[in-house]
């Protein structure tokens, strides 16, 4: 799938994802982050997900962004549990 991400266009796929995060140990949570995808049993904040993935820094893109991306590429984003926003 094509996507536009700020003015960028990036083609991705779920295999292509799936081959990035083999390989991505996952970045603590902190701030505000409230959604993950779960790959083999380790839970990645999905704008470090997307980041790595199309190389492009996380302040180009909101977390909608990368959840809608995320989800038309097929993964089931989920919310953390207890999220405060703290």
């Amino acid at each position: 799938m094509e996507f536009t991400i700020g003015k960028t266009r990036v083609e991705l796929t779920r295999e292509r994802v799936e081959e990035v995060l083999e390989k991505l140990d996952p970045e603590p949570f902190k701030g505000k982050a409230k959604y993950y995808l779960e790959y083999k049993g380790r839970r990645y904040p999905i704008k470090q997900v997307l980041a790595v993935v199309t190389g492009l820094p996380k302040v180009s893109f909101t977390t909608m962004h990368a959840y809608k991306v995320l989800r038309e590429l097929g993964f089931e984003v989920k919310e953390l549990k207890g999220w405060g926003g703290s």
